[in-house]
């Protein structure tokens, strides 16, 4: 009897600063035996005739899970955030982890980011940080959770 095919597991993920994080974790899938899909590790390949954009968001389609890692630093091509939508909107199976400075930072800039119903203000960072590029992180962060759906349709970020 032929052995199974392992797990196909999406590894997404910005890289800048958290390079480490992203090997240790594809190391670690992989050592359980999972197929793992990451664009920074080279096994997410290019399709001839397609963007990198286009490519990713295959990679997203083709995978068996989505595992989303959210750090504070966003990345110049919103590539992440759009696999994260991309995985969402086809309710693949997904887990997501995120950096403590995430959700902390999401709780004490609130007030600022959103009114009263809860809709996105244009407030944005004046400039980068050292402890988070770009409130789009934030956006990224809530599209993962599910932020505007009822609590009962939430996903956790641990």
């Amino acid at each position: 009897m032929p052995a199974e095919k392992p797990i196909k597991i999406m590894l997404s993920s910005t890289v800048y600063n958290y390079e480490h994080v992203v090997d240790a974790i594809y190391n670690q899938l992989v050592g359980y035996g999972y197929q793992v899909l990451c664009s920074h590790k080279g096994t997410v390949y290019p399709i001839p005739g397609k963007t990198t954009e286009e490519s990713c968001l295959a990679a997203v389609e083709e995978c068996d899970f989505f595992f989303g890692v959210i750090f504070p630093n966003y990345g110049s091509s919103g590539y992440t955030h759009k696999e994260f939508l991309k995985a969402i909107d086809l309710n693949k199976p997904r887990g997501f982890l995120s950096h403590a400075f995430v959700p902390f930072t999401r709780t004490l800039l609130k007030n600022f980011m959103y009114d009263k119903d809860k809709n996105r203000l244009d407030f944005e960072l004046p400039k980068k940080t050292m402890v988070m590029d770009s409130l789009k992180v934030i956006d990224m962060y809530n599209d993962a959770i599910g932020d505007n759906n009822p609590n009962n349709h939430r996903l956790w970020a641990q």
